[in-house]
């Protein structure tokens, strides 16, 4: 093998190193997906506000805390206008999405009522909110705390309404079933979602 051969062997094979390595550098971590479906526009578009701050305001936490087992989390929003034949659309295209591993909503009777069935054939955990246990509260028991961290997230200085705190809830108890998914599956995904979120509803 010739110098020059040699020359150009060495300066491939560190370019092709620079490469790899500025590749594994650039690495992020894997993003799981937390659906939320509410009335956004329409009659009902009160409940949509309150409940929209809250799941920001807990995936902007979960995720300045470092995300969860190496997960972090990204929040798909859709509108359902409080109409049953919107919801069954959002939930449809929700289970069309495989990074999508749980859905919350429809915050509405009606709407949950098309939507949930439609979570269930298709193995896309479903947490009805509105619903036992996040039923509305009353905005005088929250702390000022929440209150102060609930309306740095809003645009508008909106102050939290009686579906806040019981959305903000339906977030931390999927925080804990997936920090349970990867503690005890080594992965977050539906199944694992799935398994877990039974176990925790069934739990004593």
């Amino acid at each position: 093998m010739s110098n020059v051969v040699v020359r150009r062997w060495i300066v491939w094979s560190g370019w092709l190193w620079l490469v790899l390595w500025l590749t594994g550098c650039q690495q992020v971590s894997p993003v799981v997906k937390v659906g939320l479906v509410a009335p956004f526009e329409g009659a009902h578009r009160a409940i949509g506000y309150d409940v929209i701050y809250s799941a920001r305001l807990a995936v902007r936490e979960v995720n300045e805390a470092g995300g969860i087992g190496g997960y972090r989390v990204a929040l798909v929003a859709l509108d359902d206008s409080g109409d049953p034949a919107m919801a069954e659309k959002t939930a449809v295209s929700l289970t069309l999405d495989p990074a999508v591993v749980v859905v919350v909503g429809h915050w509405y009777t009606p709407t949950t009522a098309v939507a949930a069935p439609i979570y269930t054939q298709s193995g896309l955990p479903f947490i009805p909110g509105g619903h036992p246990p996040f039923t509305p509260v009353s905005p005088t028991t929250l702390s000022a705390d929440f209150h102060a961290r609930y309306e740095a997230v809003t645009p508008f200085d909106e102050t939290a309404g009686p579906f806040a705190a019981p959305a903000y809830d339906a977030f931390q108890f999927i925080w804990e079933a997936m920090r349970r998914a990867t503690a005890e599956y080594g992965q977050i995904n539906r199944q694992t979602m799935s398994q877990i979120l039974t176990e925790m509803t069934t739990e004593p």
